[in-house]
């Protein structure tokens, strides 16, 4: 009994317990929310003294500066591409039209030719028509009269045996003649079809070059489309174009002066070399004209007059063989190599490797759609392919290796010509090595644009009219 009363106490006290006890956990909680929700005090941030402002100022211009030249460079690089291409396509252009000239001109010839050959044709018909008419009459004449015994009864109705000779020969040089008749009606039936034949290739080729003449007009309009568009872009830019093309202007004056300078050292050299060769081309006769003096002198030691006139003639004669000191001519095997490199003028390969298309040609060229600017040029642009590598045209030998900033600039001479390779990023050869044609000289820089000249010692040629197609 004592027990459930201890039990009942005990159950009483914990159930007013656990109520307390909710109550206090909810006071608890209400005070820390209101304690969250009071404000909380910012610090003040440190006041930044006159000097940090400057340098925050200085960073923030510097960025901004930084940002415009960023802005600026990727400008330059566009209209940069811009230009190139449109160059590119003024080039293609020209070449369609010169292209659709042509075609032009051949469809003159070809037209003239169809007009020679249609009167051919009519006359070798009529003479058909004439030689059938004949042949019909033959034929119908032999058929009325074609039994033996109207043969016979015309060979025995003679009056005497000249006369039945005589017939008998003209029946037999009848035969002959209606036998040529046939033969020649054939020969003129197969010239008529084969002329005929003639002129339908012809009018083919005419429709043929038509069609691609129109082709041709079609890409070529195409082409002008896309140039007109790129020209209005470039318009938009005027600014940035003149500075561009200026700075061109520049590069390309110092990269001819720099070649000029090249070449001359090296015609200089060639010069000098010349000269050494024949000083002891002489030397060499001078000596051997000594040589047969002493022996004609031990030889006639006895006479002291033919002695004297033989050494005065000795010395007369290697006095002659002393070269003019203007006198200068290139070795044998440096004309040699002059005359193989004449000699495969249009036959040279292209200079670079790969696709290319031709920039810019040799000449003043006005850029399209910038009035009054110009840009000369002593050599033509070749813009190749990702990996494109520069090659030498022909055998010679490397001249000079020139850095200029961080390209580099290839001269090889051929005899007295003088080939070019300017805007390479690498080069694989050296000064004075022996190269070959078709040889890698280097690789092109990473805007694919090499420039490559031609000369006949200091004078430039174009390297067009020596490249093969």
């Amino acid at each position: 009994m004592i027990k459930r009363i201890v039990i009942i106490l005990l159950l009483s006290l914990f159930c007013l317990a656990v109520p307390a006890q909710k109550q206090k956990t909810k006071q608890a909680t209400t005070k820390t929310t209101a304690t969250k929700k009071q404000p909380v005090k910012k610090q003040a941030a440190p006041k930044l003294t006159k000097r940090q402002q400057l340098e925050d100022q200085k960073k923030k211009v510097q960025q901004q500066q930084a940002e415009a030249r960023k802005r600026q460079q990727e400008l330059e690089k566009k209209v940069k591409n811009e230009l190139e291409h449109v160059q590119i396509l003024d080039g293609e252009i020209k070449d369609k039209q010169l292209t659709i000239d042509s075609i032009r001109q051949d469809i003159v010839v070809l037209d003239s030719n169809i007009v020679s050959l249609d009167e051919e044709l009519k006359v070798l018909q009529k003479e058909l028509a004439d030689r059938k008419e004949q042949y019909m009459k033959s034929m119908r004449y032999m058929y009325r009269n074609r039994k033996t015994q109207n043969k016979m009864m015309f060979m025995f109705s003679a009056k005497n045996f000249n006369q039945m000779f005589r017939r008998m020969r003209f029946s037999k040089e009848y035969s002959t003649y209606e036998k040529m008749q046939g033969q020649a009606l054939k020969v003129k039936s197969e010239q008529v079809e084969a002329k005929q034949k003639e002129l339908n290739g012809v009018k083919d080729e005419k429709s043929a070059l038509l069609s691609r003449s129109q082709q041709e007009h079609r890409q070529m309009e195409q082409k002008q489309t896309e140039q007109k568009n790129l020209v209005v872009s470039l318009q938009k830019e005027q600014k940035t174009v003149k500075q561009l093309i200026a700075q061109q202007q520049k590069e390309e004056k110092e990269l001819n002066a720099k070649i000029e300078r090249e070449i001359k050292a090296e015609i200089a050299r060639a010069e000098a070399e010349a000269r050494r060769l024949a000083a002891e081309e002489a030397r060499r006769k001078a000596a051997e004209e000594a040589k047969r003096a002493k022996a004609a002198k031990d030889a006639n030691k006895n006479t002291k007059g033919t002695t004297k006139t033989t050494a005065t003639a000795s010395r007369d004669k290697t006095k002659v063989a002393t070269p003019k000191a203007e006198h200068f001519e290139l070795p044998a095997a440096d004309r040699a190599l002059s005359g193989s490199f004449e000699s495969n003028k249009g036959r040279l390969p292209v200079p670079i490797t790969g696709p290319y298309n031709i920039v810019r040609g040799m000449g003043t060229y006005d850029v399209t759609g910038t009035p009054g600017v110009t840009l000369e040029s002593k050599g033509i642009y070749l813009k190749g392919k990702d990996g494109a590598q520069a090659r030498c045209v022909f055998d010679g030998q490397v001249t000079a290796v020139v850095q200029r900033g961080q390209n580099y600039m290839v001269i090889v001479r051929h005899g007295r010509y003088i080939s070019v390779y300017c805007n390479l990023a690498s080069v694989s050869v050296s000064n004075r090595q022996q190269v070959k044609i078709n040889q890698i000289l280097g690789k092109v820089a990473d805007d694919h644009v090499m420039q490559f000249q031609l000369r006949n010692w200091t004078d430039p040629l174009n390297p067009r009219q020596w490249l093969s197609k």
